[in-house]
Parts: C-alpha cells; sequence; structure tokens
C-alpha cells in the first residue's frame, strides 16, 4: 500500500511539470518569434533616415521614393492572403523560418544598391529587392500571427500587443542603428549587420523550434469559405479602420528627413526623430491589448484615438490656415509622440473588432482555417503601410509637407465619417439587446417568484 501510494503521488507530481514544461514551450516560442519579428522589422526600417538623401543622388524624387517604400507594402497586401490560405494547410514553422531566411538575404542585398548607376538601373534594384524582402516579411508574420493565437487564443489582444511592440520596437530601433551605422561606414554598413543578424536568427530558429502542427481539421461542411470572412461588418469595418489609421498615421515617413534639412540636423537624431512614434507605439499596445481583453470596448477606443490622431496630424505640419500653431522641433517632437500614443489603442481595438468578427463566422482560433484570418490582417495593416508613404510622397511633392498633413488628418476621420452609420446601429442594437436581457431576466425572477410562492402555499 505504501509503494503504491508513492506511485500515485509520484505520478500526480509529474503533471504540473508536464504542465509547467509545456508553459515553458509556449513561452520560448512567443519570445522567438517576438525576437524574430523584431529584428526583421529593424531591418526593413533602418533605411528611413538615409535613403531618401542617397536617392536623390541618384536622381529620384519624392514620388519614385514613396513608391519603393510603399512597394513592399503592396507585395504583402497582395500575398498576405494567399500565405493566409496556404500557412492553413501546412506547416507555418515552414513558412515562418523561409520568411526570416529571405528577409535576411535581401536586405544584405540592399546594401550593395549603391553601386548600382544612377535612373533607371537603380530604381529597378531598388523594387526587385524590395518586393523580394516583402514576400518573406509577409510569410513572417502570417506564420507568427497563426502560431502565436493557437498557442493563447484566449489572449488574442494581448498577444497581438506584444507582436505590435516588437515591431514598434523594431521600427524604432531601424532608423536609429541605420542613422549611426551609416555615419560609421556608409550606405551598405547597416544592411551587412541587420542582414547578417536577421539570417542568423532564421538559422537559429530553423534548429530550436520545434515542429508542430497547428490548427484542427474540419471538414468542409464545418470550414467556412475563405469568402466567407467579408461577410461580416465587423471584419470590413476593422479592416477599413486599420488602413485608414495607418495611412494618416505613416504620410510624414518618407518625407521627414527631407523636411528637416532646415534645422541641419546629423544623421543620427534625425534617425532618433524616426524612434519616437514607433517607440511611443510599442510601449503603449500591450497595455490596450489588456484592456481590451478585460472588455474595454474596442470601439469606444477607435473612435477616441481616431479624433486625436487627426488633431495630431494638423499640429505636425502645421496647418497652414491654423496660424497660431507654432513651427519648430518642440511641435514636430510633441507631434510624432501623440502620434504613436493615439495610434496603438485604434489598432490593437481594429484588430480585436476584425479577430471577433471572423469569430462570429466560425473562424475559430484553434481552428485550420484561422490562418485565413491573420491573412486579412496583415492585408489590412500593409495596405495602409502602402497608401500612408505614397500619398505622403505624392502629395508633398505637389503641395508641400503642411497640406500634406492637413490630408492625413481627413483621412484618419474616414472611419468615423463612413462607417459612422453602422457605428451607431451597432451601439443602439447592442442597448436593445441589453434591454432585452434585463427585461427578460426581470420577467424571469418574477416568474420564479410566483412559481415559488404557489409551491410554498
Amino acid at each position: 500500500m505504501e509503494v503504491t501510494g508513492s506511485t500515485k503521488s509520484d505520478g500526480q507530481a509529474l503533471l504540473p511539470k508536464g504542465d509547467a514544461m509545456e508553459s515553458i514551450k509556449k513561452k520560448f516560442i512567443i519570445s522567438a518569434m517576438v525576437i524574430s519579428n523584431f529584428i526583421a522589422w529593424t531591418s526593413l526600417s533602418l533605411m528611413d533616415p538615409f535613403f531618401p538623401i542617397e536617392a536623390k543622388k541618384k536622381g529620384l524624387g519624392e514620388t519614385l521614393i514613396g513608391l519603393i517604400y510603399s512597394s513592399s507594402e503592396l507585395v504583402i497586401f497582395l500575398v498576405s492572403p494567399l500565405f493566409g490560405i496556404l500557412i492553413s494547410t501546412a506547416s507555418p514553422r515552414f513558412f515562418y523560418i523561409t520568411g526570416i531566411l529571405i528577409i535576411g538575404s535581401t536586405t544584405i542585398l540592399f546594401g550593395t544598391l549603391d553601386m548600382s548607376s544612377p535612373g533607371l538601373p537603380f530604381i529597378v534594384t531598388c523594387f526587385a529587392v524590395r518586393m523580394i524582402e516583402a514576400t518573406g516579411v509577409s510569410s513572417l508574420i502570417s506564420s507568427s500571427f497563426l502560431i502565436a493565437s493557437q498557442n493563447y487564443p484566449d489572449n488574442i489582444g494581448s498577444i497581438y500587443g506584444i507582436f505590435e511592440t516588437a515591431v514598434g520596437l523594431g521600427f524604432m530601433a531601424g532608423p536609429a542603428i541605420g542613422g549611426g551605422l551609416y555615419q560609421l561606414g556608409g550606405f551598405g554598413l547597416p544592411f551587412w549587420v541587420l542582414g547578417g543578424c536577421t539570417f542568423a536568427c532564421g538559422v537559429v530558429s530553423w534548429i530550436l523550434l520545434p515542429s508542430k502542427h497547428y490548427g484542427q481539421e474540419c471538414s468542409d461542411s464545418e470550414c467556412p469559405s475563405r469568402w466567407t470572412i467579408f461577410r461580416s461588418p465587423w471584419v470590413l469595418f476593422g479592416s477599413f479602420v486599420t488602413i485608414c489609421a495607418y495611412t494618416a498615421a505613416l504620410m510624414w515617413m518618407p518625407v521627414l528627413s527631407l523636411h528637416l534639412k532646415e534645422f541641419d540636423l546629423s544623421q543620427v537624431v534625425i534617425g532618433l526623430l524616426y524612434t519616437i512614434t514607433p517607440g511611443m507605439y510599442a510601449i503603449t499596445t500591450p497595455l490596450w491589448g489588456y484592456l481590451i481583453d478585460w472588455k474595454v470596448p474596442p470601439t469606444f477606443l477607435i473612435i477616441v484615438g481616431l479624433i486625436l490622431t487627426s488633431i495630431c496630424s494638423l499640429l505636425f505640419g502645421p496647418a497652414p490656415f491654423l496660424p497660431f500653431l507654432p513651427h519648430g522641433m518642440v511641435t514636430i517632437i510633441v507631434a510624432l509622440v501623440l502620434m504613436g500614443l493615439c495610434l496603438a489603442p485604434v489598432i490593437v481595438s481594429s484588430i480585436k473588432c476584425l479577430v471577433e468578427g471572423a469569430g462570429s463566422l466560425g473562424f475559430d482560433v484553434k481552428g485550420a482555417n484561422f490562418g485565413i484570418v491573420g491573412g486579412v490582417v496583415q492585408s489590412s495593416v500593409c495596405l495602409g503601410t502602402l497608401l500612408g508613404p505614397l500619398f505622403g510622397g505624392l502629395l508633398t511633392e505637389r503641395f508641400g509637407f503642411a497640406w500634406m498633413m492637413v490630408a492625413a488628418a481627413i483621412i484618419a476621420l474616414f472611419p468615423l465619417i463612413f462607417g459612422g452609420p453602422f457605428l451607431l446601429y451597432a451601439a443602439s442594437d447592442r442597448c436593445k439587446s441589453t434591454d432585452d436581457k434585463k427585461k427578460y431576466d426581470k420577467l424571469n425572477g418574477v416568474i420564479n417568484n410566483n412559481i415559488a410562492m404557489t409551491t410554498y402555499q
């Protein structure tokens, strides 16, 4: 009896260890993906402070510079749904590791483009390398979203907040590192250093990341069609908010270094200025994800965040029709800080709306088809990050920086202007549902009391 009791006790003691080991594995997987996303986005953003200057030397205008910036987002927008479908039926690990290796290789290659001849050869090679790199980014972010969401299905907001922190920190560190290395060793050094780190990260992930099948298979009758996801108004609204918010918040990105020429700043300082908005975004996204998981209404955060983003854009210009707004470095820094703080709740909330809308149609977090949701999320993000730099370069070249930021302020309000009727309907429908529930509970209570009194009598 004593031996049996000891064995049972030992067996029970092993269960918590197994749970603890599984928890450790999940944390390792998430940590590895956070680091990989950070390094990848650092590589993608490191050219912000110096590429426009080098491109000007090669004879490119602001519009072409904006197109080169936006080309990667265009590719991600187009191929992310495809990767979402493929990842749902294949191994996310393969797409994850392949994506990192492609990013590392193309980043190293981009460091040699200053050797291209000015004009058309430089333009073509920039577009080609940037688009191939974007394919790797799409593969990485789509697979990361699927693996992370299925490891933590009940904390989508928090997990997405953590990943957005990695992305924001990457965008923050990239320009600072790029500007410093550019000043230290010229055009190629930033790409070679960061590309090498990204490639090494891919090799380490290939060795250490465990092979695992993600997603539960389902029959054709149980799995909704990939196009069914767009039947949800919340999916459409979340996508539209994401697109408009990123477009408005990133229009300054390709032209800020040219706008700052009047202040005679070094490349290091310009690089640091590029880190402010991503830094504020990265710091606050986990907080907003946590609050949303704790039932803070995402629509409220979207409305307030978009209004404040519009105000920040007018301050950033500053708007020509608001002559009382000061123009100087202090105004620019304040606007960059507020832009990151206002963007974070909007993006996390819109993704939450999108995911919940897809879930109501049968796109379960643990299901085999959830990769499609990740593809839609990334397509929405990348369409916004495509249109932002593209419109920014185009409008700045035509109308100047100040009026370009006025356009950004208007774009930030598009979801409220065009989605206002939907929000009012959703709010009234929710209130109606709440009132009906209260009336039902009250009626049910009266009935139960009558039954109890009758039984007692």
